[in-house]
């Protein structure tokens, strides 16, 4: 696989996904979508991470420079998180391990 196509096309095949699927969660028309599959023209950076998100891969891999095609592990950031629970995680963050175990525990208990 050396094209942006091609690796699309691989990503999409390997998630059962259909161009109209793709094209709509990254927010993009079929048109554009159809260009990029057919090396009409490059995306846009910014599409180009929409993809990766969607595909559960990375930028590198869409664009040749790694080829490991393995997801990537996002962490969760402010822009996805609400103010209360990125207030929550940012404390967290601070807490020592044995007080992040103390938390999971608490956390697992209310669940049940």
């Amino acid at each position: 696989m050396q094209t942006l196509a091609e690796r699309l096309i691989y990503l999409m095949e390997n998630l059962d996904m259909k161009q109209t699927e793709l094209a709509e969660k990254v927010g993009i028309s079929k048109q554009s979508l159809y260009k990029y599959l057919h090396c009409q023209c490059e995306p846009r950076a910014e599409i180009i991470a929409r993809m990766a998100i969607t595909l559960h891969t990375s930028a590198d891999f869409i664009v040749g420079l790694t080829n490991d095609s393995s997801p990537i592990v996002r962490d969760a950031s402010a822009e996805e998180l609400a103010g209360e629970e990125h207030a929550f995680f940012s404390k967290y963050k601070k807490l020592s391990k044995e007080d992040k175990i103390r938390i999971e525990e608490r956390i697992n208990m209310l669940l049940e």
